[in-house]
C-alpha cells in the first residue's frame, strides 16, 4: 500500500468529498486525523471508516474560523504522534446564494475566513511540522471558479483563487526545505446536496460537462492520492483540474449551440 507508515490530516473530512479522500487513505494504510467542525460528525465520520477495518483513524474536529481551535488541533497532533507527513486541505464554506451586489459582508468575510485564511493558518501549523521532519505534501483543494466564475458565489470564488495563488506562493517558500505543495481544482462533484436538485438541473449539469457526469469523491481522492504519491515526486506548485473538461471550453454546450 502507497501511505504505509504515513500520517495524514485531511480538512473536512467528515463527510463528502472530504470524506471519500480520507477513505482512500485509510485504504492506502495510512493514519488518518478526521477533522470536522462538529465533534459528533467527525465521531460518525471516524467510526464508519474504522467499521471498514481501517487501521489508525482518530478524531480531530475543530473550527478553522477561529484560530485558538487550530491551535487546539495541532497541540492534539503533536500529542497524539510524532510526524505529520500530508496535510490535505479541503474543508469549504460555499458562501452562496447571493449576487455581488447583495452578499452580507458578514458572509463574504466568513466565507474567506474558512476558506482561504483557515487554510493558510492550518498549513501554516503543518509546515512547521514538517520542517521539522525536513519533508512532507501539501494539497489544497481549490476549484475551477477560482479562474472561471459562476453566478452568486463571490466569496466562494475569490476565496478559490486566493488558494490558487497562495498554493504557488507555499510552493515557492517550502520547496527547499522538501515540502512539496500543490492543488486540485475540482469542477462539479457529487455530494448529498445534489439529492435536493431537481433531475432538470442535473441534467443541464451533464449536457454541460464535456465528459458528461459530474465527478465523484473517488476522482477527486484518486488526484489527491496521485500527488502525494512518489510517483508525483518532481510536481510541485501544479494545479491539478478534475472537473470532466469543463473549464476547457469557451461555452456550454446549451448556449454554444
Amino acid at each position: 500500500m502507497r501511505f504505509n507508515n504515513k500520517t495524514v490530516l485531511v480538512t473536512g473530512s467528515s463527510r463528502n468529498t472530504g470524506f471519500g479522500i480520507a477513505d482512500s487513505f485509510a485504504k492506502e494504510g495510512a493514519t488518518v486525523f478526521i477533522h470536522g467542525s462538529t465533534a459528533e460528525h467527525v465521531h460518525n465520520a471516524a467510526n464508519e471508516l474504522r467499521s471498514r477495518g481501517y487501521g489508525r483513524i482518530i478524531e480531530a474536529p475543530a473550527d478553522l474560523s477561529n484560530s485558538d481551535s487550530i491551535q487546539a488541533l495541532f497541540a492534539h497532533i503533536r500529542n497524539t504522534t510524532e510526524r505529520l507527513d500530508i496535510l490535505v486541505n479541503n474543508a469549504v464554506l460555499q458562501g452562496c446564494g447571493y449576487s455581488f451586489q447583495d452578499t452580507p459582508l458578514e458572509l463574504f468575510e466568513q466565507t474567506v475566513r474558512v476558506n482561504l485564511i483557515g487554510l493558510f493558518h492550518v498549513a501554516r501549523e503543518a509546515a512547521r511540522m514538517m520542517l521539522e521532519q525536513k519533508q512532507g505534501t501539501i494539497i489544497n483543494i481549490s476549484s475551477n471558479v477560482s479562474t472561471r466564475a459562476i453566478h452568486n458565489r463571490s466569496a466562494y470564488c475569490a476565496s478559490k483563487g486566493g488558494v490558487d495563488s497562495l498554493t504557488q506562493a507555499m510552493a515557492v517558500d517550502l520547496g527547499t526545505h522538501g515540502i512539496r505543495v500543490n492543488a486540485v481544482a475540482p469542477g462539479y462533484i457529487y455530494t448529498e446536496r445534489w439529492e435536493d436538485l431537481p433531475e432538470k438541473t442535473i441534467r443541464r449539469r451533464h449536457t454541460n460537462i464535456p465528459l458528461g457526469k459530474e465527478a465523484s469523491a473517488k476522482n477527486v481522492a484518486a488526484a489527491v492520492l496521485f500527488l502525494a504519491s512518489e510517483e508525483a515526486a518532481n510536481i510541485h506548485g501544479a494545479r491539478l483540474v478534475v472537473d470532466g473538461g469543463c473549464s476547457a471550453q469557451h461555452m456550454p454546450h446549451d448556449v454554444d449551440e
